[in-house]
């Protein structure tokens, strides 16, 4: 390592202010190492700020070859690396991609953060440093060997504090005469950051816990809490379009923290897909959001990471290694002051139970599809509220199974429809930018009218409920291949400690539809399934909780955790046979209770189908 340089170098460094900056921030870093101060052998990991990681390097390049050209050593490597830069151009693997070696010279290894650091280097490394951004005597330094104005220590200091670009530009700047040292110590202007959480409508079960954490984040600012004590990891759990990422983004700009977001499956479609290429990838966001001292870290698809409890065959190494690693990034990341986590999945049961514990994503926040007041709330935030919420209910209410994500296609359209004929946007444009709607035949209506009963005479059999709500649809939406006919809503009741005969009847309610249509017409639809959600898939993940956890079944048997029953879980076909005999054994009791109330049953299918909804009570 050179002490000192010789004058054509120290004068063709010194013109290039970046590179003589961090060359002054990596002399201070390392002036006590013995690398420093004896010329020992070694590897240096220097731990460097993302906005000045490249000007580090140019500068660690001239510390360690003196501004030679070239500079040859025994092993043929170079003495200075980027943490994921290419080690040989042609072979284009990353430098955690080669065995740590033990160097007859020096080496520095630069990264963003130490989590971006193979563990096999950290533990190879004979010296950890981190590299501060320059310093007002830095920038004092800079402009002397400029031949620049001086400036006194205030300035320097107010200069010190910008971010990278401006402290570069003003300590190169010939004349600081006027500047404004008030508007330096202001927070730099950025483009608009919105839309703020705060801002957005709906997130109903998310919002306590953003008031904190805002509040905290404030109070750790003014140094008035230490980052431990502020909630750092955070688990979102809903169907696709319940707007799970524009949470993150919104979360990261109520705290004017920057959005680093990736997913799983990046990290897995990274390069060739190796366990080495995934682990890189995930490591990679990890410091990229780490070095930021300031950032919310979004990982989506997050249950395509895997789970330990279902690991079966040959990827169960694989598996096992990525979660490791996730589990090991995302404890340290969380100890970063200033790095936040965002997990988002739509399968929160495919999650291993590790990464959901406290700690790591502590908090689990479940988003529904949006209620009455907040689909109204929410397209009138996208429509810029040109209409109020109260105006939008007329149109919202109808779209009960609408995301937040469908809601704003729909103001996109209805912004569309309102510039084309050149005004602001009114309900009228809303209505005509709906998706378009095909009547059902009668016939449909009259046999949806007999599914949604069948489902109420069952739950007012079972005793659960005591005032129960149906409602029907006359109208299809063309093209949507999940669409929802009708709903019965009820309250049910003694939900704290089940019993066997309470999850039977629960079971029986659900396959009440599918029944009451082979009662009245002779034949099933396929109205109770097709999908996750439908009825047989709650009647059958009911029977399999019964059977496989909840220890109701033949045998006192627990086998699986409750929130387990899920495509993942592989039954014994001894399992299989008793859910199919629950199943077969309650869907003849149902049909038997329907078949005797058959002449009621088709009275109040009647009556539904004049009237499109319809309540049922115990008189």
């Amino acid at each position: 390592m050179h002490h000192r340089l010789d004058n054509k170098v120290f004068l063709e460094t010194s013109r290039n202010v970046p590179k003589f900056l961090m060359l002054c921030s990596l002399r201070h870093a390392l002036r006590g190492t013995d690398q420093f101060k004896n010329n020992a052998a070694g590897i240096i990991v220097c731990l460097v700020d993302k906005e000045w990681i490249w000007h580090a390097k140019s500068a660690a390049t001239v510390m360690m070859t003196g501004g030679r050209d070239r500079s040859y050593y025994d092993d043929f490597r170079r003495p200075v690396y980027i943490i994921g830069e290419s080690l040989r151009r042609t072979a284009g693997k990353g430098v955690e991609d080669f065995t740590v070696f033990r160097p007859e010279h020096q080496v520095i290894y630069l990264a963003t953060a130490l989590e971006g650091v193979r563990h096999s280097l950290q533990l190879a490394a004979d010296v950890i440093v981190e590299v501060n951004a320059p310093t007002a005597k830095h920038v004092i330094a800079a402009r002397r060997v400029l031949g620049l104005g001086q400036i006194d220590m205030p300035l320097a200091e107010a200069i010190a504090r910008q971010p990278a670009e401006i402290l570069i530009g003003l300590t190169a700047r010939k004349s600081l005469e006027g500047l404004d040292l008030a508007g330096l110590e202001k927070p730099v202007s950025t483009a608009d950051r919105s839309p703020k959480l705060s801002d957005l409508p709906g997130y109903g079960p998310a919002r306590n816990w953003v008031g904190a954490i805002k509040q905290d984040v404030a109070d750790w600012r003014e140094g008035r809490l230490p980052w431990s004590d502020v909630d750092r990891g955070i688990l979102l759990v809903g169907p696709p379009g319940t707007g799970k990422t524009l949470f993150a983004t919104a979360l990261a700009n109520e705290l004017g923290f920057d959005l680093v977001s990736t997913s799983v499956g990046a990290w897995q479609g990274s390069n060739k897909g190796y366990l080495g290429d995934m682990l890189a990838a995930m490591s990679a966001s990890f410091a990229d959001a780490t070095s930021r001292r300031g950032a919310v870290l979004l990982v989506d698809e997050l249950d395509a990471i895997g789970d330990r409890s279902t690991m079966r065959g040959d990827h169960a190494f694989y598996e096992g290694n990525v979660i490791g690693r996730f589990l090991d990034l995302t404890t340290h990341a969380l100890e970063k002051p200033g790095t936040i986590i965002v997990g988002a999945t739509n399968y929160g049961h495919l999650i291993d139970n590790a990464i959901q514990r406290s700690g790591r994503l502590e908090k689990h926040v479940y988003l529904d599809l949006p209620e009455e007041e907040e689909r109204a709330e929410i397209l009138a935030y996208h429509v810029n509220h040109s209409l109020s919420a109260t105006d939008l209910r007329q149109v919202t209410d109808n779209l009960r199974l609408a995301t937040p994500a469908d809601l704003e296609r729909l103001a996109r359209a209805a912004k569309r429809v309102a510039r084309i004929r050149q005004g602001v946007v009114s309900i009228q444009d809303v209505k005509a930018s709906l998706p378009a709607k095909i009547p059902l035949p009668e016939t449909v209506v009259h046999r949806i009218c007999v599914h949604e009963v069948g489902h109420a005479l069952m739950t007012m059999a079972s005793g659960m409920a005591d005032v129960i709500n149906i409602r029907v649809e006359s109208h299809m939406i063309e093209g949507e291949p999940v669409q929802d006919g009708g709903r019965v809503h009820y309250q049910m009741r003694n939900t704290a400690l089940p019993v066997d005969k309470d999850l039977l009847a629960r079971i029986r309610i659900m396959l009440g539809g599918t029944a009451a249509e082979e009662v009245v017409f002779g034949g099933r639809s396929i109205g109770a399934g097709g999908f996750e959600g439908s009825d047989l898939d709650q009647a059958t993940r009911l029977a399999y909780r019964l059977v496989g956890s909840y220890g109701l079944g033949k045998w006192l048997r627990y086998q699986v955790s409750a929130d387990r029953v899920d495509g993942s879980f592989l039954p014994t076909p001894e399992m299989r046979a008793e859910v199919d005999n629950i199943l077969a054994r309650e869907y003849r009791a149902t049909k038997d209770l329907l078949t005797k109330e058959k002449t009621r049953l088709m009275r109040l299918a009647a009556e539904l189908v004049v009237d499109r909804q319809m309540t049922i009570d115990k008189i």
